[in-house]
């Protein structure tokens, strides 16, 4: 059933041609009354399967991550370490796919951000020596101290910015297009999904964790525009975490694997969470 209901999957993504895409965001300091908030929808094509894993590194931190584990783009697409440091990612699908990937020398950085570092301070050290490692694409960070938002673009060049009291968010094209050689492609479920966000963000000055597992559902748009999404492309994951000042971060996950129902979990990364054996926790 399972395998049917992927291969059909696959067969659609080849007439409709969806656009990868994400809504990220967050909330820090006096905008949050849970310390600071991140959050991520994850949307792709429904032609793989995901599964969150515990890793444990020969070198460096533990981590978190939610997992691709196979189809047109596998690999990590969002984590948190035992330090307290989460990383999410959308794509730049502003830009053709091929200028995305055109240079070989550069790769993705999010596993190295969760093994390396341990706070944003330690990442805007190193920003000028990891950053232009990568390739096109967008990263919310955040730690108990506030919420990094970094846009990478085209020959290792990005722009990050810093916020501690207030809101970021992001969905799948460039703010900044200095970084980029040439013009971008907007499209429109990308600037829906970001003035949807950043509106129901603004209805209120304040955010709770409750909150972003609520906006993560939002279905304002249809089906192809809405942060949680069920048309061309479909919504397969739900991250939003919190990190409390003085308790341990909190992660709230949804897992909308293609073709099973989707499963919800709530995670209290404490110590005792962080000694467990490396393992696949879910599905």
């Amino acid at each position: 059933m399972r395998k049917s209901w992927l291969a059909l999957a696959s067969l659609l993504a080849l007439f409709h041609s969806p656009v990868n895409a994400c809504t990220l965001w967050g909330a820090a300091g006096v905008a949050s009354v849970d310390g600071t908030l991140l959050a991520k929808n994850r949307d792709w094509k429904p032609d793989h399967l995901q599964s969150l894993r515990l890793r444990h590194p020969q070198q460096g931190y533990a981590y978190l991550g939610l997992y691709a584990d196979n189809g047109s783009a596998p690999g990590i697409k969002a984590g948190v370490n035992e330090k307290g440091l989460a990383v999410v990612s959308a794509s730049a699908s502003s830009l053709p796919r091929a200028v995305r990937l055109a240079d070989s020398e550069r790769h993705g950085i999010l596993a190295q951000l969760l093994r390396d570092y341990g706070s944003l301070d330690e990442v805007a050290a190193a920003a000028d020596k990891v950053f232009p490692q990568s390739r096109p694409m967008f990263l919310l960070l955040a730690d108990a101290g506030g919420l990094m938002q970094v846009e990478i673009g085209q020959q290792g060049r990005y722009r990050l910015v810093r916020q501690q009291n207030g809101t970021l968010a992001h969905t799948n094209h460039y703010a900044d297009t200095a970084l980029l050689d040439a013009p971008q492609k907007v499209g429109v479920s990308s600037r829906t999904r970001l003035d949807r966000i950043q509106s129901l963000l603004a209805r209120q000055p304040q955010h709770s964790l409750a909150e972003f597992e609520k906006l993560s559902q939002d279905r304002h748009d249809g089906p192809d525009n809405s942060l949680w999404r069920n048309g061309h492309e479909y919504t397969l994951a739900g991250w939003q975490m919190a990190f409390p000042p003085a308790d341990a971060p909190k992660l709230h996950l949804v897992l909308a694997n293609p073709g099973a129902a989707p499963l919800t979990r709530d995670y209290t990364l404490d110590a005792a969470f962080w000694a467990q054996p490396a393992r696949t926790l879910l599905p």
